[in-house]
């Protein structure tokens, strides 16, 4: 491990016209299309939550899917009354990416009005899909009894609690973009037709955008997005592991059911493409 990051260091500044292009990419992305929407959202989602006594499930779920991620997992953390079992349901069902995002971004990328709903739909479907079967699995009891219910969130300490959320968001964007960039100029002289895939694994957004632009009929555009946003990339799985409870699925199980969500979306929205066709 210490020898990879020391390799990844040395690779920065090797290329740093490459590292500050990235960076600035995605914190342009942030500051221009997640911080506007999401940052209010969050805030007042928290003190929604922290003002109901019983978190209802299905509540939890839509106030999720608002956001995209990690709302949901970030709201999870006021909500102590909920078992072990609706807690990874729910953790896997709000893995999502922002509705917006999937409506008017990607739907922009691929110049169809009916991709960007289809797509949408596709994700949430394959969310439910997912979350349904994670909740499937036994699992032991919560490792500390139940505790009480917390105190509401006031204005102050929502915004100051967003703002922590929204500071660790964008500097894995960052991260990830960064990374995306130093291996597809690496994959592109060695392996070019694995710069798209492994792009895509770790920063989700720039590989979306890639593949919107491929020589592919549009309904395979379509579920490939649907597939790889439904997946996360590595940059939304890190940012949900770093708000969910503590012990709440470990990562191979993460990634698991991230896996099932996105081989779900791109089913499903490969089949609502064909039959719009």
């Amino acid at each position: 491990m210490r020898l990879t990051l020391i390799a990844l260091l040395l690779m920065m500044l090797l290329r740093p016209q490459t590292v500050m292009t990235a960076a600035g990419d995605a914190c342009a992305l942030f500051a221009g299309s997640v911080l506007p929407g999401l940052m209010p959202y969050m805030a007042l989602s928290l003190m929604l939550v922290s003002r109901v006594s019983r978190m209802n499930p299905p509540l939890l779920t839509l106030l999720g899917w608002g956001g995209g991620s990690p709302t949901g997992g970030r709201l999870l953390a006021l909500c102590p009354g909920l078992t072990a079992r609706d807690q990874a349901t729910l953790a896997v069902r709000c893995a999502t990416m922002s509705p917006m995002f999937l409506l008017g971004t990607v739907g922009g990328w691929l110049g169809s009005g009916a991709a960007g709903p289809c797509v949408l739909a596709g994700v949430l479907a394959g969310a439910m899909i997912a979350g349904s079967l994670a909740g499937l699995i036994p699992r032991g009891a919560t490792e500390h009894p139940p505790a009480p219910p917390p105190e509401p969130v006031t204005l102050g300490q929502a915004v100051e609690q967003t703002a922590r959320t929204m500071l660790m968001i964008c500097g894995t964007m960052a991260l990830m973009r960064v990374l995306a960039a130093l291996a597809g100029e690496t994959m592109d002289r060695v392996l070019p037709w694995l710069t798209l895939p492994l792009t895509t694994l770790l920063e989700v957004t720039t590989g979306a955008y890639r593949i919107a632009g491929l020589p592919l009929p549009l309904p395979l555009r379509a579920a490939i997005i649907a597939g790889a946003t439904g997946f996360g990339g590595l940059a939304v799985i890190l940012q949900n592991r770093a708000v969910w409870p503590r012990g709440l699925l470990s990562l191979p199980e993460q990634l698991l059911w991230q896996a099932v969500h996105g081989g779900a979306s791109f089913l499903i929205t490969l089949g609502l493409m064909l039959l719009l066709a």
